[in-house]
């Protein structure tokens, strides 16, 4: 079977996750759909795939409209208000549970640019906060609408969704990423920001078989193992004296913009003496006055004054990571640039599809917007990135991912949808018109410097 047979044939299992008949039976199982009515729970996602999931940029009005003109289902604007229920954001919250574990249990393509890294997959963590806006707060209590945070991670070699949690308390990062390490199979490298950093976690997803990458705080502990370390008069060892901490600033005084720096034996942490790789990369002048404007920034909103480490180490950013000394150190750095995808992933999700849009309804239907939304990005963002793989194999092009998304969710989701509930020729057909649409206008401009992962192929 060719690769993009392959991916077809994924994509049309994924829409098997939600063909009306297993929908249904979803929308039973949860509660949503008790006896037979006129709109059934297919037809109530069709008409969230016609607005991509924001309930919340649209009136029951237009949703009323949509249903007749698209579906040829006549209801009154009262009786649609009441399919939002409790139930209705659970059979959603259902829905997603069943795509995410589809993904997880079926084989996906990811780019071939990538075929000779010693890793499977570019997992990209970070969070996002959809908040209610300050002049609403009060309304809002009244209507228990109320913040959520997204927890959120994929993989950026082929799309697939690997970890997603909703939560509308305030929960440490750290402690919400440790619930995805049991899930963290072998070969999966890991990218993820200072809000996530655990020495605990880096350990279990080194014994998983998996890698990860992270930054440092500035200053952060950095040791190596003293091989003459003091002794007590009874012969024990001191143990204040078996490491010794690392000089960042004077051994980094002289690096020229641009140079990468990799220390061998180094330790990591005053309690932890966590050994891994260590590599600092220098910036320049520019990035160096960007990143002491952030810091100035920090210490006005705060009120309190850095350690003075941190603005000298203001040109410098340190990186710890497991990946085996095949891969050279300036391919690290690019590859932990790849953990900015995630935050394009996010500004594509408030930009363009309204996830984070808010306006003053019933609780549920908020809710119905917020799982709905999300749904809809889900399915959409796989379907672009293996749609993107189909285009780099066969035509050797490079896609924007996010046009690629917007366009799939906005402008081809229901259609598709659509279409695969009547016929599946006419699906795999469809695609392909996709596929040349994608080609002509989401092309990633040419660069000197080649893409971001085209960067990361190795000679």
């Amino acid at each position: 079977m060719t690769t993009t047979s392959q991916t077809i044939h994924l994509l049309e299992q994924l829409f098997t996750c939600i063909k009306p008949s297993r929908v249904d039976e979803i929308a039973k199982e949860t509660g949503f759909i008790k006896r037979k009515r006129v709109m059934t729970a297919s037809d109530f996602l069709a008409l969230l795939f016609q607005f991509h999931g924001n309930f919340a940029g649209c009136s029951i009005q237009e949703l009323c409209s949509t249903l007749v003109a698209e579906q040829e289902i006549l209801i009154s604007r009262t009786a649609l208000d009441k399919k939002f229920t409790p139930e209705a954001a659970v059979f959603l919250r259902r829905l997603i549970q069943e795509i995410l574990h589809h993904q997880y249990l079926e084989h996906v393509s990811t780019h071939s640019s990538a075929d000779l890294l010693p890793f499977l997959s570019i997992r990209v963590l970070d969070a996002t906060a959809i908040e209610v806006p300050d002049h609403l707060k009060k309304r809002a209590t009244e209507t228990e609408q109320e913040s959520a945070k997204i927890q959120y991670e994929y993989d950026v070699l082929s799309g697939k969704t690997t970890f997603l949690d909703v939560d509308f308390r305030r929960v440490n990062d750290t402690k919400k990423g440790a619930e995805r390490i049991p899930y963290v199979n072998e070969k999966d490298l890991c990218l993820q920001d200072l809000g996530y950093f655990s020495f605990e976690q880096f350990s279990q997803i080194g014994e998983n078989g998996g890698f990860y990458i992270t930054k440092l705080r500035n200053d952060a502990y950095l040791a190596f193992k003293n091989p003459y370390p003091a002794y007590h008069p009874n012969g024990n060892v001191v143990q204040s004296s078996l490491y010794y901490r690392l000089d960042l600033v004077t051994l980094c005084q002289n690096l020229e913009p641009g140079e990468h720096l990799e220390l061998e034996g180094v330790h990591f942490g005053r309690d932890a003496h966590f050994p891994a790789r260590c590599i600092v990369y220098s910036h320049d002048e520019t990035q160096r006055q960007c990143r002491l404007k952030k810091i100035q920034r920090r210490t006005t909103r705060s009120g309190k004054k850095p350690k003075k480490v941190v603005s000298d180490l203001a040109g410098i950013t340190v990186y710890m990571t497991n990946l085996p000394e095949s891969v050279p150190a300036e391919k690290l750095v690019e590859l932990y640039r790849l953990r900015w995808h995630v935050e394009l992933c996010f500004k594509t999700w408030k930009s363009y599809l309204g996830v984070d849009q808010f306006k003053i309804m019933k609780k549920e239907r908020w809710l119905c917007h917020l799982y709905g939304t999300l749904l809809a990005i889900i399915i959409s963002q796989l379907i672009a990135y293996q749609l993107r793989n189909i285009i780099w194999e066969e035509e050797q092009l490079e896609i924007s991912e996010m046009i690629a998304v917007r366009t799939v969710a906005i402008g081809f989701l229901p259609k598709l949808y659509r279409i695969f509930t009547d016929e599946k020729k006419a699906f795999t057909d469809y695609l392909g018109l996709v596929i040349r649409l994608l080609i002509k206008t989401a092309r990633k401009p040419k660069s000197t410097k080649g893409t971001a992962l085209q960067r990361l192929q190795f000679n």
